[in-house]
């Protein structure tokens, strides 16, 4: 889809939550006090819901629903899935989420055998041309289903490493719609999307877990997702691909590798792409000069990424861009991203 709006709005590049809260009345009475709006900074989760023709097929075809869903991503069906343009109003300010202290992942290793010869992502038209980044296992695309309006959508993500081997790190906007809407459905993540191939496999989502300043409110601030996935072939997700580490509370101002799928022109979208520099402060996000174009969402803001290995430590994720293209926007990743970071390793 084309933007049309003027050059100081700035987009979403990915995907787009649902307002809670009603107040409730005693019979014969005074009205009941009205519990208090959950801070932004909560966490919120839902079990990873799948839409109506897929739950179909699990009730008359008797398939399983992990099944199901990777027989509704048909390669025609891949191929057909846009970056989402968003047409609901976002915000951004309100407190300021803490830093808190520094903490820091490790990076991990995965098992499965690297691809016959190790590719290039593509470079930004701003990379300078002796610039080489490797692509990398633990960086894929992902594809749902926005139930608000039945449409299929592509975002980027990228796995962490956590005690339970299972988590996905991407953007807010990429796992729930936003203030006005729900959950996505049908969620699949397929690491180093190679033009349609999938290498190492496809992986359906176990739990979607956000914030509610983003899923109540559509708050920037709080565009952060991470996704509990399902096990594929007995294997867990970061056992098998390998798993960035993860950082919060660190300076604003670093070194920065932004790693995903881009789907809108001049981009493929079928192919990683990559941005590197040095991050700034901007109000409580940081943000970066990078061209890359919606579908990037949820790629991960890595530091210290390695060539070699393909793994580096995540202190952001690819939420927002400008009309114009040449900067990208990332909550700050605080003690509040820490929390969700646990709070979504220990569900079940």
């Amino acid at each position: 889809m084309r933007q049309r709006n003027g050059a100081l709005r700035r987009l979403f590049i990915g995907g787009m939550a649902g307002a809670l809260g009603a107040s409730a009345l005693v019979m014969g009475g005074a009205p009941a006090a009205v519990a208090a709006p959950a801070a932004p900074g909560t966490a919120v989760t839902a079990a990873a819901p799948v839409s109506a023709d897929v739950q179909k097929a699990m009730n008359t075809k008797r398939m399983s629903r992990d099944g199901a869903v990777q027989a509704y991503w048909t390669p025609e069906r891949m191929r057909a899935a846009i970056p989402l343009d968003p047409t609901s109003k976002r915000t951004i300010g309100g407190p300021a989420p803490k830093a808190g202290p520094v903490r820091t992942v490790a990076p991990v290793k995965g098992t499965a055998k690297a691809p016959a010869a190790r590719r290039s992502a593509g470079k930004s038209p701003t990379a300078k041309a002796a610039l080489a980044v490797n692509a990398t296992s633990t960086v894929g695309k992902v594809f749902f289903r926005d139930a608000t309006d039945g449409l299929d959508y592509v975002c980027s993500a990228g796995t962490v490493n956590s005690g339970s081997k299972r988590m996905i790190s991407t953007a807010g906007h990429c796992v729930h719609h936003g203030a006005g809407g729900g959950w996505h459905q049908n969620w699949t993540f397929v690491p180093y999307y190679n033009y349609g191939n999938r290498p190492y496999g496809t992986w359906s989502a176990n739990q979607l877990v956000s914030f509610t300043g983003w899923t109540a409110s559509g708050n920037l601030d709080y565009d952060v997702g991470f996704v509990k996935a399902n096990d594929l072939n007995g294997a867990r997700i970061v056992n098998s691909v390998g798993g960035n580490g993860i950082q919060t509370g660190q300076s604003k101002t670093r070194a920065i590798t932004i790693l995903g799928y881009p789907a809108e022109a001049p981009y493929p979208g079928d192919w990683q792409y990559f941005c590197q520099g040095t991050t700034a402060a901007s109000g409580n996000r940081i943000s970066m000069p990078c061209p890359l174009t919606r579908g990037v969402s949820g790629g991960p803001w890595l530091f210290g990424y390695d060539n070699n290995t393909g793994l580096g430590y995540i202190n952001g994720t690819a939420s927002t861009t400008n009309a114009t293209r040449t900067t990208l926007w990332s909550p700050y990743f605080s003690n509040d991203v820490w929390n969700l970071y646990n709070y979504t390793n220990n569900l079940g």
